[in-house]
């Protein structure tokens, strides 16, 4: 079977979505050679991955990971990106689903350690003292407790692990890359998702629409290329509402906040990150590193359905972060 799969590849057609989930199934419960397994990740690639593939990728891993129990009344969000952009930034991320837990958003924080940035989601959690979901129980009370749970990846999803290793081998970007956000096992409703390669966006936004999502915002950054919503410049946002796609451009001119250069929102080490959002949150830190965090936790916000719009979002946060209940939540979680 899979080398039929290899072979439609090889002859430079596309799998169909079934054919795709189904390579997860025999990646996890047969004997695959690792040459097989990068033929069939260097093929893909070099073919181009289509909407059906990567929709396909996504519900395979997500029906392999350890299940997890939450009540379906319960609006669930993430704020995962794919990382790979390669300019170091603080975890703004990590530090907008801590915003919009105090908010009352559920969010499910897909996180792992760093494999192309100085400091990963999982390591700068650590660095704060927060600990890491690893069964769907403690994902459950957390969820019960605090609104929030932090989802380290490798607990759940045990079948990438040996893909993990031909990736390491291969040493180049496969669609491995791009399906950790697309794979959260809480199937969440809503999704700030940013993606590195702008070229990824159209598909990733339409995954998300395949996989059930409800609100999402897909977004990339120019000037530098970063998947966060930037305040160095234009950001290319691809909105999921209504089951209706749209694309459009912001700037940060358009809520209010200054245009900053990419030095002033750098991060480094786990423990210098932790810093960093600790200070944002106690009020000692202000300028572009709070004005950065505030334009992508209001988008949090927003396809966690407590806001309108981000300009509203952005009001909010400001707020929240003012009054000290940002800080106390995370005082809370530590």
């Amino acid at each position: 079977m899979f080398i039929n799969i290899i072979n439609k590849l090889l002859e430079h057609k596309d799998l169909t979505l079934e054919e795709s989930k189904s390579v997860i199934e025999i990646i996890a419960t047969q004997e695959i050679p690792d040459a097989q397994i990068a033929a069939f990740l260097t093929l893909l690639k070099y073919k181009g991955e289509t909407v059906e593939e990567i929709s396909g990728l996504a519900q395979g891993l997500r029906e392999k990971a350890e299940k997890i129990s939450i009540s379906k009344d319960k609006i669930i969000v993430d704020s995962c990106g794919t990382g790979g952009d390669q300019v170091n930034t603080f975890n703004i991320s990590t530090a907008s689903s801590i915003v919009a837990a105090s908010a009352g958003v559920y969010v499910a924080k897909h996180s792992n350690f760093s494999l192309t940035s100085k400091c990963g989601s999982s390591n700068v959690l650590q660095a704060l003292g927060i600990n890491l979901s690893q069964t769907s129980k403690e994902v459950e009370n957390d969820f019960n407790n605090k609104s929030i749970a932090f989802i380290h990846a490798p607990y759940f999803h045990k079948t990438t692990a040996r893909v993990h290793q031909v990736r390491k081998s291969l040493g180049f970007r496969t669609i491995f890359n791009f399906l950790g956000p697309l794979t959260n096992p809480t199937y969440p409703a809503g999704q700030v998702l940013g993606v590195s390669d702008p070229g990824m966006c159209p598909k990733m936004i339409e995954v998300l629409k395949v996989l059930g999502c409800k609100k999402a915002l897909v977004v990339n950054s120019k000037n530098p290329i970063m998947d966060e919503i930037s305040i160095c410049g234009e950001t290319d946002i691809y909105k999921l509402e209504n089951e209706k796609i749209e694309k459009f451009e912001i700037h940060p001119d358009d809520f209010g906040v200054k245009q900053s250069s990419i030095d002033s929102i750098s991060g480094g080490s786990p423990d210098e990150n932790a810093q960093i959002i600790k200070d944002i949150f106690s009020c000692k830190l202000k300028g572009p590193k709070l004005d950065i965090l505030v334009l992508n936790a209001a988008a949090l916000l927003w396809v966690g359905e407590k806001v309108s719009s981000i300009q509203e979002g952005v009001l909010m946060v400001y707020n929240l972060i003012e009054n000290g209940v940002v800080y106390n939540k995370l005082q809370e979680l530590i």
